[in-house]
């Protein structure tokens, strides 16, 4: 038998520079310029972004009125000082404080106000749900937070029989 060889061979090493060309370079740089400016534009506009966070905190504390309500078989009374965006919760009916306020799983009371960089607008300033969850108006209650800044309105309403709070 024979054995076939190949001869080895020895190849010169080719020094090979890698990297990106000044043209990708610049465009990177260009196009990085472009999202960070879009993206300043979305930060500095802040008050629409809290406008809406605050409309969501206001129809979760009125979701967990009505759920504690309905949970303890009780009155649980929903106070909204407009003019100054605060909304809170309470097992009695005194205005503008509670004696006994509701508190939420956190431990906190269940109280928020809303940033100042937002206006609210109510159809009423005190309402309650009784032991079934149905709110003690007999028309719909809305509460509508807006954005000073763009003017962007965010809703929160609740229903008359049902009590359904809907977040618009």
């Amino acid at each position: 038998m024979t054995s076939s060889h190949r001869p080895c061979r020895t190849f010169a090493r080719l020094s090979v520079q890698a990297g990106f060309t000044l043209v990708e370079l610049i465009a990177v740089i260009l196009i990085g310029a472009i999202l960070s400016f879009v993206a300043m534009g979305k930060i500095n506009n802040l008050g629409e972004v809290n406008a809406q966070g605050f409309a969501d905190e206001v129809a979760s504390q009125l979701r967990y009125a009505q759920k504690t309500a309905i949970a303890q078989r009780t009155i649980v009374y929903v106070n909204v000082a407009a003019a100054t965006e605060h909304v809170y919760s309470c097992f009695d009916s005194a205005t503008p404080t509670c004696a006994n306020e509701l508190v939420l799983p956190t431990g906190d009371k269940a109280d928020i106000t809303g940033p100042s960089s937002a206006t609210m607008t109510s159809t009423v300033t005190q309402f309650s749900f009784n032991g079934l969850g149905t709110p003690s108006t007999a028309s719909v209650v809305t509460l509508v937070v807006t954005a000073t800044s763009s003017g962007a309105a965010f809703t929160a309403t609740v229903q008359p029989v049902s009590g359904y709070v809907q977040r618009d």
